[in-house]
């Protein structure tokens, strides 16, 4: 039976969150030599969607149209600024409506807000755009958000990351729906990985030298930012403030949400990254440089913080 894909375009959207996952499917019909997936844009009432870029999208039907019989998956597009649309109940409604009668459900990007405004996601594993995976985390507590992944599939709900991740998300379904051998064609055609090494917090470009909490742990996070590359533990951090070892632990845990180990690996990666990226240094060096003792703690370390190897991140960002 043809598969209905409908994708939801709220005014401002991304547009790469509607015409990525479009051309994978449509990519799969190509393959597949025949028609496989139905493709439609849908509007909230407007036809014509302006997207965040300006480009102008006309739609195939709007959220008050009938629910069509084959209607297999329906994903709501991510947007810049989507608060609009969170408190608009008829809009909610209609996304719940869409939802409970498709075989499968999502969101790309920050589409996953409107999801949780609706209250699909109640209990569930998601992800979304790092950007806005603290607003989710504490708007909706109820929902179980994984940071790092690219996509989630949990039951007939599907969620991706942000933006490209769109990409991802659809080649999966192809993959469910056509066997891994279509899915990689379509990868190979439209050149993208067929799976993504790494997560999406490899791609975070703020945070770096992060100064957070009262004056005092501000202040240690100054001295040990400016000498990374020395031994540091919670014991030369605990003699800097004269405080006890276990007084500083309860002062991270309690001001920032993370143990001093857990502060000294993030920092000490964020400055490996920036290294990596520039390249120049060999990366015993940058391991060195960055107070790892050795290349496979630094590379450890990696693998927990962002899912890649440094020499990974290097091939992909230098």
């Amino acid at each position: 039976m043809l598969k209905h894909i409908v994708i939801l375009a709220v005014p401002g959207v991304q547009l790469l969150d509607v015409s990525g996952p479009l051309d994978v499917f449509a990519e799969a019909n190509q393959q597949r030599g025949r028609e496989v997936y139905k493709l439609s844009v849908m509007a909230m009432t407007d036809p014509i969607i302006t997207s965040s870029s300006g480009t102008r999208l006309l739609a195939d039907l709007t959220l008050a149209a009938p629910l069509p019989a084959n209607l297999d998956t329906f994903l709501v597009a991510g947007a810049p600024a989507l608060t609009p649309f969170i408190h608009d109940e008829m809009l909610k409604e209609q996304i719940c409506r869409w939802s409970h009668h498709a075989q499968r459900f999502g969101s790309v990007c920050s589409g996953a807000l409107l999801l949780a405004a609706a209250g699909l996601l109640d209990n569930r594993r998601v992800t979304t755009h790092w950007s806005v995976v603290e607003k989710l985390r504490l708007d909706y507590p109820q929902v179980f958000v994984e940071a790092d992944a690219i996509f989630i599939a949990d039951g007939e709900l599907r969620t991706a990351a942000g933006v490209t991740s769109g990409l991802d998300l659809a080649l999966n379904m192809v993959e469910e729906d056509l066997g891994r051998e279509t899915a990689l064609d379509v990868a190979a055609q439209l050149v993208m990985f067929f799976k993504r090494p790494g997560g999406q917090l490899q791609f975070i470009r703020h945070g770096q030298a992060s100064l957070s909490g009262r004056s005092a742990l501000q202040d240690v996070q100054r001295w040990v930012l400016n000498s990374l590359e020395k031994p540091h533990n919670v014991q030369s951090l605990a003699m800097h403030m004269g405080l006890s070892a276990r007084h500083v632990t309860r002062l991270f845990n309690q001001e920032i949400n993370q143990s001093p180990a857990q502060w000294l690996e993030q920092q000490r990666v964020f400055h490996a990254r920036e290294l990596l990226e520039t390249g120049g240094l060999a990366i015993k060096q940058i391991a060195a440089q960055c107070g790892f003792s050795s290349v496979d703690i630094l590379r450890r370390a990696f693998l927990r913080q962002l899912n890649v190897t440094p020499s990974q991140y290097q091939k992909q960002f230098s």
